[in-house]
Order: structure tokens, then sequence, then C-alpha cells
């Protein structure tokens, strides 16, 4: 290591006393070298500044997985993280997030390794085929479907950083990995047995990503949990509530249960321009299910028209052809039901002349972006936070009325984590007079998902404490804004619920961005 000093950080380390209760937080001042680690300055702090201190490592080698942390509201392993990588002056570290802290950094694990004895995680076989001296051979082919699955160090971050682990009946996103992985695996033979213990539980994630995003050794959880779905789904092994879903888009072509003639209801007494009187325009604005049939919704794409007619933008819709874009259901596991839907659209996208599409949802955006088939179209998709930051950059939109709130703005799932749009909205907000921009403890990558993802928006049983949009929305209430500013329609539908759960109507408010605008044009 370079025993230049490059600077000094602060570091404020979260910390517990078990013997008294207390929750408190110690304050270090560390000088950082080329290559100092946090692995690194939690050492030093114990060897020269507080030998009380209490954390968990071992191998420094990022193999153990024992010395994860949240690190600014990350979680990270100690020994992988750099400090200087980080650039930042103050560093905040805490225990991990949904696990029992027993003193300081350190946290129960048990709960996390709890949920892997509830799968087996070793080859199941008949016990005539175990007799055998002979060995299961495979195919290098074979072993490639599943090998990434098996790097996983049992680290517990993905179950740190996910939502869905608030309920203690989620198995956690490296348990159901590690079941597929077995799954996957050409040489077992147990995949009824494998079922069970996720089928009542599976349908809480959310599809978030946060699993993915931060797993050190880059585990694609989330697309292993939607596999885990798509098996339980072919095996008709699906709650009532995701059969009604599934069912709602297999006869109108999107999962509100509403007639596609009423498609759009939404645009009543506007001048919208739809398919097939027009095949040709500059923007195709790509609607939603939620924004289209959700009556508290219909009033967010009803804006979007306003800003588009503002702005002279020549648009139109695909009216009636516009089928659901199918995100959800693909996350749901049901694939099949997913390309009939991204067939008929593609179609439809190939018959509109259009230079670029708008989207309101990001759900409607990743998928048109990172999905088969809409990804082998290399459509020109924006979402509207990315159209409209445009507009405000070029003088073309101008918000003149003062917005005196305090607002907080929630990053949803499906445009920050998946696809990494955190800076067009908050532009959006900033160019508006006397809004204040408070950021959430938990924003950007980290942010904490609202919960609606995967279907659960329309699936949702769980208790309320239970519930990601009841844990988000108390972060907002400490926070003690006004209105926490959202840019999805499911984001909406989710946390106005979690208003209503608390009954708060009278102290926050959820608005979309759009919403916002509209008060300030």
């Amino acid at each position: 290591m370079n025993s230049e000093v490059v600077k000094v950080v602060e570091f404020r380390i979260r910390r517990y006393d078990p013997d008294t209760k207390r929750s408190y937080v110690s304050t270090f001042k560390v000088p950082i070298r080329r290559g100092t680690t946090i692995l690194d300055v939690l050492n030093y702090i114990k060897e020269n500044l507080d030998e009380t201190l209490t954390f968990r490592h071992s191998c420094r080698m990022g193999i153990c997985g024992s010395c994860a942390v949240n690190i600014n509201g990350k979680p990270m392993l100690a020994c992988y993280t750099q400090v200087l990588d980080l650039n930042a002056d103050i560093v905040t570290i805490e225990p991990l997030s949904n696990l029992p802290v027993v003193k300081d950094l350190v946290v129960d694990i048990q709960p996390f390794f709890q949920n892997f004895r509830k799968i087996k995680t070793v080859l199941i076989k008949p016990l005539e085929a175990l007799k055998k001296e002979e060995e299961f051979v495979q195919s290098p082919e074979d072993l490639k479907k599943y090998w990434d699955l098996t790097l996983c160090t049992k680290c517990s971050i993905c179950y740190s950083a996910c939502p869905a682990a608030i309920d203690e009946r989620f198995l956690g996103p490296s348990a159901l990995t590690a079941n597929y992985r077995f799954i996957a695996d050409s040489r077992d033979e147990g995949l009824d047995e494998r079922l069970k213990p996720m089928s009542d539980n599976v349908w809480l994630c959310t599809s978030c990503n946060s699993c993915t995003l931060f797993c050190p050794k880059l585990v694609n959880c989330a697309n292993s949990v939607v596999e885990d779905r798509g098996l339980l789904v072919e095996m008709g092994a699906i709650p009532r509530t995701v059969k009604d879903v599934l069912e709602s888009v297999m006869k109108y072509h999107n999962p509100m249960g509403t007639h596609q003639s009423k498609r759009m209801a939404w645009a009543e007494g506007l001048n919208v321009k739809t398919y097939p009187s027009v095949s040709k325009a500059d923007v195709l604005f790509f609607v939603c299910c939620s924004t289209a049939y959700d009556v508290r919704n219909r009033e967010i794409a009803r804006t979007m028209v306003t800003l588009f007619d503002k702005l002279g933008v020549d648009y139109a819709t695909l009216g009636e052809e516009e089928w659901c874009c199918g995100d959800h259901i693909l996350r749901m596991g049901e694939k099949g039901l997913f390309e009939m839907l991204a067939e008929h659209n593609v179609v439809m996208f190939q018959k509109f002349n259009a230079n670029r599409i708008v989207t309101l949802s990001p759900h409607c955006y990743n998928t048109f972006k990172n999905d088969k088939p809409y990804k082998d179209l290399a459509l020109n998709v924006q979402h509207y936070t990315q159209f409209l930051a445009e507009a405000v950059e070029n003088g073309r939109l101008k918000p003149t009325k003062t917005y005196n709130r305090r607002v907080a703005y929630h990053d949803p799932c499906f445009l920050g984590k998946r696809n990494q749009i955190y800076e067009e909205p908050r532009r959006i907000l900033r160019s508006i007079k006397g809004l204040e921009l408070i950021e959430m403890k938990r924003t950007r990558e980290a942010s904490f998902c609202c919960g609606g993802g995967a279907g659960r928006v329309w699936t949702e049983e769980a208790e309320p404490e239970k519930r990601p949009c009841v844990d988000r929305l108390k972060e907002a209430l400490e926070l003690g804004v006004e209105v926490i500013a959202v840019t999805c329609p499911f984001c909406v539908t989710t946390l106005e619920d979690a208003v209503k759960v608390l009954e708060v109507e009278d102290k926050i408010a959820v608005r979309d961005i759009l919403e916002i605008l509209k008060e300030t044009l």
C-alpha cells in the first residue's frame, strides 16, 4: 500500500450496545492512503482509536462474505470497498438491514441461513442412484446453465438490500437463487420438492433488482426469481390473486380487467390523435395500462398531453391497439403471455412511423429497452422525465408559478436501479420555483422499492407493516416533507395506499412530477 496520505476522511459509525440497548453514532477521522479499504479503516479505528468497536471479518479477499456492512446507505463488502472510490469526505457505516443487530456492526445472520434450511442445497436423487458408486456425469454445456449461480458467498448483502425481506415469509434472493441453481442442474431430480418451499412466498419479490445490483459476485438473483416463478406458472401452482391478473391480461390485454374498447377513456374531451386514423408522428405516446384505466392515474396522462400541446409536439397514440407492455407479466413468470403481448406491440411499432416513443411508466420504458423482442428493434424510447428534462434545459419548458413545498423524490426501481436515470427527474424538480428538494435517506441506486413491481401492485396481501410502501412512507414522514414526488403510476398507487394505511392524509401527499408541473405552468 502507498504510504503517502491522500486525505483525511470522517467516518460516522452506527453502533449498538446490547447491554444498554442503546444505538448511537461514533465519529472518527482516519488518514486514507491509496488502496485503503473500509476494512482497513475499521481495523485502524479498533487498533488506534477505539478498541471496543465491534465488526466481523475473516478472509480479507471477498470470499468469505463476513465483512458486509452498509456504506453510505449501500450494502457492500468492507474488504472490497476502497475508500477513495467512494469520492466522499464523510462516510457513514452501518450494520446490514433486515437482520437483528448483535453489537455495533455485527448482525445476527441466522435468519438469513434459516431460509437456506428450507431448501435442499444438495442434489436430490432417488435413493437407489445415491447408493451407486459411479459419478453423476454432466456436460460442460449443462454446467454453464447454472455455474454463475454457484458463486454466491452467503454474504447476505442481497437479503439486506431486499425490500421483500421485511416480511419474514420471504425466503430471500440468495435462497431462491440457490434453489433455482439446483433446479437448473441437469443431475437434479427434485423439481416438485424444490417448488414447495417457495410457492407461497416467491410472489413477494418486486423485481426491484437490488439483489443483483449489489451482489459483489454479480450473481443475477433477480432473473433467478423470475425463472422460479416461471416454473410455478407452468405447474399451475400460483395464488388466486396472480391467476386473476394473468387471466385479465389474457382476456383483455391488460391487467386491470377492463375491456380494450375503454383504452382511450382517459383522453375524453382531448384532441388526441390515434392509430389507425394516423400512422405517423414525431412522438408515439405509450400511455400504460395504469394511466389508461386507473381513474386516479388518468390525470397523469392528460397532463402529459397538455404538455405535448404546449410544446407543439407532433404526437399520437396507438389507441385501442396499445396493449400492455407485458413487463409485470414477464416478471411474474408468464413468458408465453408476455410474448403474445410483445408480438402485438412490436407489429404496431413497425406499422407506426415515429421518431421516438415516450412512455409514462418506467416499466414500459424498461421492457422496451431491455427485453426481447422489443430490444431487437433498437427502439428510440424515452421516459417522460427524459423528454421533459430536455425541454427544461433548452428553455422550451419554463415553470412560472411558485411551489412552496418540501418535496422528497422517490426513485422508481425500473427507472433508477435498472436504467440509471436519476438526474432528469431531479432537474425538472429543481426548475420549479420555491420547491425545496429533499433527498430520501435511501436514494438513487439505494432507493427502497415502493413494493409495486412484478405484479405485486395488484396481488398485495401482506399485513401493512410488512409492505414496502408503508416502510418507504415512514421514511418520508421522518424527513418532514409535504410531498413525495414520483415518476411511476405504480408508485403513485402503492404509496397512496400507504398514506391511507397510516392515516396521514393531512400530513403528506403523493404526486407524480407531471402533477406538480401542472400546478406550476
